[in-house]
């Protein structure tokens, strides 16, 4: 059975995007009405090209592994393992807010939900659950995002 375009679509936003840096793809992956946890975006390109360039930055082995995939409708839903190594600065991104970490070559590796709607094959709305606590907890900056 062939994958469908939404599914294909999620599949290659994590591997090509978040896996291996070509941000230039981001419109073959984004809608421009694109809206991420509730909030749309005047500059969908720049801002995903951010948080990819500041996560990748910090965690240049950054991996996203696809455990599941389903999907339903105009929806896919997906459970992913992260994982990565602190190499370099990290600033937290909006909605968290804090001091930028400082590199300590400590690894982490989490696991999140996402939740992808798409129209034509492109992603047009983004949620997800992520273990945050852990991650931070595993890189040892819980004392550092807490003052």
């Amino acid at each position: 059975m062939t994958e469908s375009a939404n599914k294909d679509c999620v599949r290659r936003h994590f591997d090509e995007l978040w896996n291996h840096g070509e941000v230039e793809k981001i419109d073959e992956f984004f809608s421009s009405e694109f809206s991420n946890f509730g909030v749309q975006y005047s500059d969908v390109r720049a801002i995903i090209q951010h948080v990819i360039r500041t996560w990748r930055g910090a965690f240049p082995d950054l991996f996203f592994q696809i455990d599941s995939l389903v999907e339903e409708s105009d929806t896919v839903m997906c459970e992913v393992t992260m994982s990565g190594t602190h190499l370099g600065d990290f600033s937290l991104i909006l909605p968290l807010q804090g001091p930028t970490l400082a590199p300590n070559g400590r690894k982490f590796k989490v696991k999140h939900i996402h939740r992808f709607r798409l129209r034509g094959a492109k992603i047009v709305d983004h949620f997800a659950v992520r273990d945050d606590l852990s991650m931070f907890q595993l890189l040892g900056h819980l004392n550092a995002i807490g003052s």
